[in-house]
């Protein structure tokens, strides 16, 4: 899964303004993107060049993998607490289940650095650094964040069978406690379905939707309250599937999944917000924490509570609301 607060920053943090493809002096700029996490089995850094040459557009240089990626680098982590050092393997994330997306940057090779989550033994609320040696006599890169500790969900209540009631009027209040160093949550649904059609020769076929009903939510403290118009998931629905009358639908269950993100993450937020809009200049401002580089070194936490279902009355909602009649759910 790659919840909004990650692609949010992808999509900044690599973007390509109106002049991309001027030649500049050459430069050697690292640009470096990871997040630890305790809820996930391995880390991933990824390091790379800026392209600036005075030669060669930017644009050509983009799509040459000798030039995005430095030949030789050791890349580790460092838990500050003991000063253990741990390096980080070179991988092709294609092969990684990490495909790089179709645009301006060369697709394959996709190298990413990786380290077994079990071969740290990452702690929460504990200091790490990101040091990277580029070679060639460059300096050290190095840059730090404090790990941030497991989320729990506290609303609705995770030791039970979980149903949720959306209703047209009414609001539900959605209640987790995160790690004292978290800033920035996201809250997302994957609603899960089954789909039949002359297409699918008359067979279901599973299908997964996500809704992001909660975005870059701000929050100091550790416990997170928020609440969501019950009608936001039926208007969701509406928007995110196709109305086709040959169509069948049913209902299966529902994700619930809590991103955590810590205080680098607010930080690229509210930079990256604060001059956006019909009244600002449209020039996005520069996020980094990597001295003589660019990018995010941070930390983020998921916990997914998966099998909810919904309640009859939201079923019924669902197969006979005026904003869902339309989608042919059964169920």
């Amino acid at each position: 899964m790659k919840p909004y607060l990650y692609i949010l920053i992808l999509s900044f943090l690599f973007a390509c303004g109106n002049e991309f493809d001027i030649i500049e002096e050459e430069k050697d700029i690292p640009v470096v993107y990871g997040f630890l996490s305790l809820s996930d089995t391995a880390q991933y850094i990824r390091v790379e060049r800026a392209f600036v040459d005075e030669n060669t557009s930017a644009l050509e240089l983009a799509q040459n993998p000798d030039s995005i990626y430095y030949p030789e680098i050791s890349v580790e982590l460092v838990r500050n607490s003991s000063g253990q050092r741990f390096s980080l393997e070179r991988v092709d994330g294609n092969l990684e289940g990490y495909e790089r997306e179709e645009g301006i940057f060369a697709q394959s090779p996709n190298y990413l650095y990786k380290i077994k989550s079990s071969n740290i033994n990452l702690t929460g609320g504990e200091s790490y650094s990101l040091v990277i040696d580029r070679g060639e006599n460059y300096p050290l890169v190095e840059a730090t964040t404090k790990l941030l500790g497991q989320t729990s969900i506290k609303t609705p209540d995770a030791t039970v069978a979980v149903t949720i009631d959306f209703d047209y009027i009414d609001r539900n209040l959605f209640i987790w406690k995160a790690s004292d160093d978290a800033r920035i949550h996201d809250l997302v649904f994957r609603f899960n379905y089954r789909e039949r059609s002359p297409q699918t020769n008359g067979q279901f076929v599973s299908k997964s939707v996500l809704w992001y009903a909660v975005r870059n939510y701000k929050e100091e403290d550790a416990r997170v309250d928020v609440e969501v118009d019950g009608i936001n998931f039926y208007t969701f629905l509406k928007g995110a599937l196709e109305e086709e009358s040959d169509v069948e639908r049913r209902f299966e269950d529902m994700d619930m999944i809590v991103t955590s993100g810590g205080e680098e993450i607010k930080e690229f937020v509210n930079i990256t917000s604060a001059n956006l809009g019909i009244t600002s200049t449209q020039d996005v401002p520069v996020f980094s924490n990597i001295p003589g580089g660019q990018g995010i070194f941070s930390s983020t936490n998921t916990v997914i509570l998966d099998k909810i279902s919904l309640s009859n009355m939201t079923i019924d909602s669902l197969k006979n609301g005026m904003l869902t009649k339309a989608l042919n759910f059964s169920n």
